[in-house]
């Protein structure tokens, strides 16, 4: 028994540096409705690493897949410029849009609501089922406006993430001017509760893209 622990407490070096090896699938979930542009500038491609792979998936009041994962760094930048051209001009027809099942709430309203249950849900569906072994599934949400349906489908959104093993890093955005600032308050606590359930976090003030892969690396 005590050879076997030895031999156990021996491996396990060679296993942690396995499941570092194995890279990251990232999908960016990034809301672009204006007052998220800075935030969106500071996910930068270089901070990825060798063998990471990454996808963005834009939402406002519909969910719109700019880019499948990929390696390709330089098509990752393009598809981050296109989310900040996005915000400036409303470009809406120049990426596909997901249209969400008949038995669905209609997404978005009027009202200033987002659809980002809509989004995680694709997001989920990008990585597909996940094996025993193979890269670690990320995804990071950046969020500024309320979406009230997340708190009616967490138990669904927390299977979604179960099946596909992603662990959910969100950044809530505090936007506005300098008379009147937002804060999706209660968006930002559903959110907690699918990072805590998924191994992630939700970051409420100051982050940067290395931290939050840095510990998504962590088994």
């Amino acid at each position: 028994m005590r050879k076997m622990l030895v031999r156990s407490l021996a491996c396990l070096p060679l296993f942690l540096a396995h499941i570092w090896a194995l890279g990251l699938d990232v999908m960016f979930v990034l809301e672009t409705s204006p007052g998220t542009e800075q935030q969106i500038g500071l996910i930068r491609p270089r901070d990825l690493k060798e063998g990471d792979r990454a996808g963005v998936i834009v939402f406002t009041r519909t969910v719109q897949l700019v880019q499948p994962l990929t390696e390709n760094r330089e098509d990752l930048a393009k598809a981050l410029q296109l989310a900040g051209i996005r915000i400036s001009i409303g470009v809406q027809r120049t990426v596909k849009t997901f249209p969400r099942p008949s038995n669905e709430p209609v997404s978005g309203s009027q009202d200033g609501t987002v659809d980002l249950y809509g989004a995680l849900r694709q997001a989920c569906r990008e990585f597909g089922d996940a094996g025993p072994e193979g890269p670690k599934h990320v995804i990071i949400v950046l969020a500024a406006s309320e979406d009230p349906r997340l708190g009616g489908n967490l138990d669904s959104l927390k299977s979604l993430l179960a099946v596909s093993k992603a662990r959910l890093f969100a950044i809530a955005i505090t936007r506005g001017s300098e008379r009147a600032y937002s804060f999706p308050v209660m968006t930002a606590q559903f959110l907690n509760q699918l990072a805590k359930d998924s191994g992630g976090r939700v970051f409420r003030g100051p982050w940067d893209l290395k931290s939050i892969l840095a510990a998504a690396r962590k088994p």
